[in-house]
């Protein structure tokens, strides 16, 4: 009898390559969408993560007077406002005894927030601190536990970092205490005087400890700068050179990590002509003073403008002391002004 069992034939090889071929054309297409796609959903979970935090230190200013905390809460170390004894963490340095406060910015509005990982923006990633701290382009000093464990490491080098102008080192702040004793005085951290919360930057959800040159390596390690400022550069030259580099001589560390070119390097170009090079590449996510938050481009955020009602140059974002977006002119006067 004759088998009626039928042999089953195979790809041949040219329509093996041709199944590979297609595959890879569809991963070559496919994967660079999947990537934009995970990267926006990054973006959306940071600037949600943003909102909630400026809400946390909204209600944070309900319970003292409608002011918002200090940078360091508990008097400086590094920068001679001590009142007794050691005052760490401090400022980019968080000390080693594991029963410092958690006294910074973001550790303050804690109780009111209640999520530490919100504090870190996805897009950036989680700072692994026991590589982190002991490096000596960072803190340089022995890794604790215990500060970690209570987050005082993610406040003194947060990654949501405060807008510096509403600070004690903002305009109208006060230091005349600290040879005394005492403490300094934040001058614009009352929300009275706020003149436009909805166009005032209360912190950002990006910021970087250094540009990841020269042996830096911040932004590989997602390692925060606690509060941020509008860079001095050619752009901005007739405003205030709040970080003290001088002109082009540093950026103001708000990292515009999202959708950028590059996650590190420097942010200007050899000529000083560009500011949206580095990690200044992309986006970044901004909370504001009324609680809502958007993103930003750096030449638009760190712009330096002139405020037609009160006769002044500053910039428009982050210095609260004058009015509505609609005073900032574009058109320059002869004579300029300096604040």
């Amino acid at each position: 009898m004759r088998s009626t069992t039928r042999t089953r034939r195979g790809f041949t090889l040219i329509e093996l390559l041709v199944v590979i071929a297609i595959i890879a054309i569809l991963a070559a297409i496919l994967f660079p969408v999947f990537a934009q796609a995970r990267a926006s959903a990054r973006a959306i979970s940071c600037i949600s993560n943003v909102k909630q935090a400026a809400l946390g230190a909204l209600m944070y200013t309900q319970d003292y007077d409608e002011n918002i905390p200090m940078i360091d809460n508990n008097g400086s170390n590094g920068y001679g406002c001590c009142p007794a004894g050691s005052c760490l963490p401090d400022w980019g340095k968080a000390g080693t005894d594991p029963n410092e406060p958690d006294a910074m910015f973001m550790g303050v509005i804690q109780p009111y927030t209640k999520n530490r990982q919100m504090n870190y923006c996805p897009e950036a990633g989680r700072t692994p601190w026991p590589t982190a701290i002991p490096n000596k382009a960072i803190d340089g000093e022995t890794y604790v536990q215990a500060l970690d464990t209570r987050g005082v490491y993610q406040s003194t080098y947060s990654q949501m970092a405060v807008n510096i102008l509403l600070t004690e080192f903002g305009p109208g702040s006060s230091w005349a205490n600290c040879g005394k004793g005492g403490i300094y005085k934040a001058g614009q951290g009352a929300m009275a005087g706020w003149q436009r919360p909805a166009e005032l930057i209360l912190f950002t959800g990006d910021s970087v400890w250094g540009e990841g040159i020269n042996g830096d390596p911040s932004p590989s390690l997602a390692v925060g700068n606690t509060s941020v400022w509008p860079a001095y550069t050619s752009a901005s030259k007739n405003c205030t050179d709040y970080g003290g580099y001088g002109l082009n001589g540093a950026p103001g560390w708000t990292w515009y990590v999202h959708k950028g070119t590059a996650r590190q390097g420097h942010f200007a170009d050899a000529g000083n002509t560009r500011f949206d090079l580095g990690i200044n590449s992309g986006f970044a996510n901004i909370a504001m003073a009324d609680g809502h938050a958007k993103a930003f481009k750096q030449n638009n955020l760190e712009r330096c403008d002139f405020n037609t009602d009160g006769k002044v140059w500053t910039y428009p974002y982050w210095d609260p002391r004058y009015g509505n977006l609609r005073f900032f002119a574009s058109a320059r006067p002869t004579k300029q002004l300096h604040l």
